[in-house]
Parts: C-alpha cells; sequence; structure tokens
C-alpha cells in the first residue's frame, strides 16, 4: 500500500495513524509512505490529483485506490 500525504495537509495526519497501525498489525502488507513534495514525478505517475491517496498494488499493478481520509475499517477492506 502506497500512502501519498504531504506535511501540511490536515487529513492526511487524520490517516497517518490508521496506516501506522495497519503497517504493525498486518506483516503480509508492506507499507510505503510517498511525500508528494518530495516525490511529484511518482505522483503524477499513479494519477494523485489530491491528498491522502492509498494505493493498494497487487502483482505490479493498482488494484485499488482512494483519495480522501477514510476509518480504519474502509482502508483495510482495501486490502
Amino acid at each position: 500500500m502506497v500512502d501519498f500525504w504531504a506535511p501540511r495537509c490536515g487529513p492526511c495526519r487524520m490517516v497517518v495513524p490508521l496506516v501506522e497501525e495497519i503497517a504493525k498489525e498486518r506483516s503480509d502488507v508492506k507499507v510505503v509512505k510517498m511525500n508528494v513534495n518530495e516525490k511529484q514525478e511518482l505522483a503524477m505517475q499513479f494519477g494523485v490529483m489530491s491528498i491522502p491517496t492509498l494505493v493498494v498494488m497487487k502483482n505490479g499493478k493498482i488494484a485499488n485506490q482512494v483519495t480522501g481520509a477514510r476509518p480504519k475499517a474502509q482502508i483495510l477492506a482495501m486490502l
């Protein structure tokens, strides 16, 4: 799961603890955080127009993608 975020993004700060919890609880899920301010080209490649955006990758392809703050249950359902 890739978490596209930025430090000054309020909704991103709401999602961060949830994503970190999932990373600790689910050893089968690799979580990567991408600061869009530092990785603009990568964000463009994934079509990220708004943050936070969570992208679930399976076998090298996008399996699921959502934008906006989501509760933990919805994030888990993406996986």
